[in-house]
């Protein structure tokens, strides 16, 4: 037999040895992450069409049966990356509750903007957007997938907001009016970011002038609606 190699030495113990079988039930979600997390990456690096199985499974450290056992698909495997990620996107933890209303307005927009405008996000963004000849359906769907999921988490900051006493009594902040009024404050302050964004290599510059932008973008927001500050 032959000698074992130096380099398959340091692979053995970098990746560990292969095992056999289904993974115990305690590592199966692990494995499942790390394999998002490693599609992930190749989808931002190649793009839908240009990734392979074959390049996840060597980045996740994972086998291609282990891949398709929980995704029968290279679609499926790109609808739950982009999922997840819309899901770990819109989270919006921080507090709106303090402050004037254009304050407040102000911090849902920068919230919006600091979760959008990412390396990661952008990257991604770009990958489903070039699948938008290729494969029509599949960026279709990722697209009013993400927008519905995007409105729905801002909307409950807004129906929170839209509380108060100087806004409640708005036409714009009406329940009936409230998802069209959330989707328009979402086009206003993170479109033009988006768009900058999307046509720029290097987002340092973008990044510095999304909150400024976020802010003035809520200012006129709300004057659109027809708000006017107390003694103003």
């Amino acid at each position: 037999m032959a000698r074992e190699t130096t380099k398959s030495k340091i692979m053995k113990l970098e990746l560990g040895t292969p095992r056999r079988g289904r993974p115990p039930l305690e590592k199966a979600g692990e494995v499942e992450d790390r394999i998002l997390q490693a599609a992930l990456q190749v989808f931002i690096a190649r793009g839908y069409e240009g990734a392979s199985i074959d390049e996840i499974a060597e980045v996740a450290r994972a086998g291609k049966p282990s891949i398709y056992n929980r995704f029968i698909s290279k679609e499926t495997l790109f609808r739950e990356v982009v999922s997840r990620w819309v899901q770990k996107s819109s989270e919006m933890t921080a507090s709106t509750t303090s402050g004037s209303i254009l304050e407040r307005f102000q911090t849902a927009g920068i919230l919006i903007v600091q979760r959008a405008i990412k390396d990661e996000t952008i990257g991604l963004m770009r990958s489903v957007m070039s699948e938008a000849t290729r494969h029509p359906e599949l960026a279709t769907t990722i697209h009013y997938a993400m927008r519905a999921h995007g409105t729905a988490t801002v909307m409950k900051l807004v129906a929170e907001l839209a509380e108060a006493e100087e806004i409640r009594s708005l036409p714009a902040f009406a329940p009936d009016n409230l998802a069209e009024t959330t989707r328009r404050f979402i086009d206003l302050v993170l479109l033009p970011m988006m768009m900058s964004s999307l046509f720029h290599a290097d987002l340092t510059p973008i990044k510095t002038q999304m909150e400024e932008h976020a802010r003035d973008a809520a200012s006129f927001f709300l004057s659109g609606c027809g708000y006017k500050p107390l003694g103003a």
